[in-house]
């Protein structure tokens, strides 16, 4: 079962490029009255019917005053897509705490600061929709990209525990894992000072990193991303979680559960061509 999206009012976090650009057009072509955020004052939308408001969700007060612009314009707000967010590369040794904290700071706290903005109208609504753009990284660590895979492993076990504290509101929680997925977040990637000099593990984490970023722009289309938080808005009952992956990606996800920890470790690593050891 579906229900009309025509006419729901929706804030989209990023959506100035990427996953959160394709979100947007595919809403606003959907019926819906799209709100789009970028850090950037005055950026264009991804097309003239998606409305721009200025917000960083690493700061408090941006969340508090977009959230209450954009309500103030429509009056309801039916869905939130959190899909703002960055990937830091290092290797943990690399990573220092103020690292981890800014990558969680954005791809953690930031969702948990929209959050508690739009849930007080959405209750008083008695309905509301969240959706939240975690990654199939969440489920598995990996290597040279463990502050974003801490990041989203975090959002999502918040999530769940959301999904069931919002149920008597009329309030659905979603999670969708994109696995590699062709956008800018590649060219975005913003490697840690102590990586960027690192003796330990230079080659073999730039090495890792360029096979990743080799899979990502080969990887499937953020359009293939944004039908999902389609489906997932349009659902009656939505499912929990919702994936965006290739056939080796799901295969990947099949085979964690068969394999014993220490072989998928391996497998992981071998497809990041990382030997074993020196």
């Amino acid at each position: 079962m579906s229900k009309p999206l025509a006419n729901q009012v929706v804030l989209v976090t990023g959506a100035s490029a990427g996953i959160g650009a394709a979100t947007a057009t595919r809403l606003s072509r959907a019926g819906c009255r799209v709100f789009g955020t970028s850090r950037r004052a005055g950026q264009v939308g991804p097309e003239s019917s998606v409305t721009m408001l200025q917000l960083d969700v690493r700061d408090a007060q941006s969340v508090a005053d977009c959230v209450a612009s954009l309500v103030k314009d429509a009056g309801r707000i039916d869905a939130l897509v959190n899909n703002a967010g960055y990937g830091v590369a290092a290797a943990i040794e690399d990573t220092t705490p103020d690292d981890m904290l800014c990558q969680l700071d954005t791809n953690f706290l930031g969702v948990l600061r929209m959050c508690q903005a739009v849930l007080p109208k959405m209750r008083a609504q008695g309905s509301g929709r969240i959706v939240q753009i975690s990654s199939l990284a969440a489920r598995i660590g990996i290597p040279f990209q463990g502050a974003y895979s801490a990041s989203k492993a975090a959002l999502e076990s918040m999530s769940e525990a959301l999904g069931i504290e919002l149920r008597p509101f009329g309030i659905d929680v979603v999670m969708i894992e994109p696995g590699d997925t062709k956008t800018k977040f590649t060219a975005m990637r913003e490697w840690t000072e102590a990586a960027k000099l690192s003796a330990a593990y230079g080659p073999r984490a730039r090495h890792a990193v360029a096979v990743m970023e080799k899979a990502e722009q080969s990887g499937t289309p953020a359009e293939s991303v944004a039908r999902l938080v389609e489906i997932a808005l349009a659902a009656d009952k939505p499912k929990l979680r919702y994936i965006s992956a290739s056939p080796m990606e799901r295969m990947a996800l099949l085979l964690q559960r068969a394999l014993s920890g220490r072989a998928f470790e391996t497998m992981i690593a071998a497809n990041y061509e990382m030997p074993r050891k020196r």
